[in-house]
């Protein structure tokens, strides 16, 4: 970047920083490298890792243990941990930060990422917010309209199945499902690093993660079905397996925003020095 570029992004003055964030175009191996990278991280910083998939773990066994008897529920649980999935890993991304600053990674600075940008974080946590509230209205709606009064409860599982419209409504629930899964990931795919790297406003994070998909669209959802399929197989196990294939997806996120984002800072010890509450002008650091 050109001493003229890092100028315009110091100012102070409100500026349209997302017209100002390169986006590169990669080539397909990418994904595999990402995941690499990701595994990496996580033998560098196991235990520290698995401290934070433990906590995400045992948050999702507690959601299965008060939803067990409403399949519908726990549906919806497993649904909400895969859209809030970039949120939840903002100190996976600072373990990955520290690492490649040559850092020390600490549980408590990954805590703090969370407050170098809590208006950004909080903003787009409200966005997918709604979208969750959005899928759990129309999916909600959808199971009234095609069956009506049948009792979710109890012998749910044979009543489902043995229902004539079940078929019907899996396969619009699964499209739509679907679409909401699309948009949540393009507007997330690199939204939550990049906040939490360059302080950047929930509104250029968004746009420039959904810029960074567009021009690098098979690329991109691959890396989304990978993140499906390793979060799925944590899922298979009960949660328990969440533990590690969480970490390793959150590190493997940072990665993808540092190739996928035009940066040739190398990151130092300052970069991972992220001030509490930094309610100050300036958006990019």
């Amino acid at each position: 970047m050109a001493v003229a570029d890092q100028d315009i992004l110091h100012e102070e003055e409100e500026f349209d920083y997302s017209q100002k964030i390169e986006i590169r175009k990669l080539d397909s191996s990418a994904p595999m490298r990402w995941l690499s990278k990701g595994i990496s991280d996580f033998k560098v910083s196991p235990m520290l890792s698995l401290s934070y998939g433990i906590i995400y773990a045992a948050i999702g066994l507690l959601l299965i243990w008060l939803t067990y008897k409403n399949p519908l529920y726990t549906f919806g649980m497993v649904t909400v941990f895969y859209l809030l999935g970039p949120v939840i890993a903002v100190g996976l991304y600072c373990i990955s930060r520290h690492i490649e600053a040559g850092v020390k990674p600490s549980f408590g600075e990954g805590c703090r990422a969370m407050c170098y940008n809590p208006v950004g974080i909080a903003g787009f946590s409200i966005v997918i917010g709604m979208l969750v509230i959005f899928w759990v209205l129309i999916s909600g709606t959808l199971f009234a309209v095609h069956f009506g009064s049948l009792n979710i409860h109890g012998g749910f599982f044979n009543t489902f199945l043995g229902n004539k419209d079940s078929l019907q409504f899996t396969g619009l629930l699964v499209l739509i499902g679907l679409v909401f899964s699309i948009v949540s990931f393009m507007l997330s795919a690199i939204s939550i690093p990049l906040m939490t790297h360059r302080k950047a406003d929930v509104v250029t994070a968004m746009i420039t993660s959904v810029r960074a998909v567009k021009k690098n669209p098979v690329v991109m959802f691959t890396w989304a079905f990978a993140i499906v399929a390793l979060i799925g197989l944590g899922f298979a196990f009960a949660f328990i397996g969440i533990a590690v294939t969480l970490p390793i997806v959150g590190h493997a996120s940072w990665h993808a925003y540092r190739e996928l984002v035009v940066d040739d800072r190398i990151m130092t010890a300052d970069d991972c020095d992220l001030p509490v509450f930094p309610y100050m002008k300036g958006k990019l650091k």
